[in-house]
């Protein structure tokens, strides 16, 4: 269960419908090291929370109807048990050896990306 005070990475990927592929290969990279790294249990670095979605970008959100804008979304989304759970990620990250594809894709597609949020509201 999340809950207040926890720390997160939320990270808000948007690009062209014509690069999502890379992008998407980047992301699984990602999502099985997260696998290899990280548990729910404290066998690895401890998480409570791990998805990552995917979205067409709509013109209008208030309006659907209004149809798409060639952009897809991609939200990379972490919350830790524990704060320090955020510096073990950290340290891991700099022994991934598919890091800097990774992190190309952040800097150059990265429209918000939140490292050691905290999290402030939830059920």
């Amino acid at each position: 269960m999340v809950k207040n005070g926890q720390r997160t990475f939320n990270l808000n990927v948007k690009v062209s419908a014509n690069e999502v592929e890379k992008v998407e290969a980047e992301i699984k990279t990602h999502a099985k090291w997260m696998r290899d790294t990280h548990s729910y249990d404290d066998s690895k670095i401890q998480l409570v929370h791990y998805y990552v979605s995917k979205s067409d970008e709509l013109v209008n959100f208030a309006n659907p109807d209004e149809g798409t804008t060639g952009n897809v979304l991609f939200s990379i989304n972490e919350v830790y048990v524990h704060p320090e759970g955020i510096g073990q990620h950290l340290d891991a990250a700099g022994a991934w050896s598919d890091a800097p594809g990774f992190f190309e894709v952040l800097g150059k597609y990265g429209s918000v990306l939140v490292i050691n949020g905290e999290v402030i509201e939830t059920l």
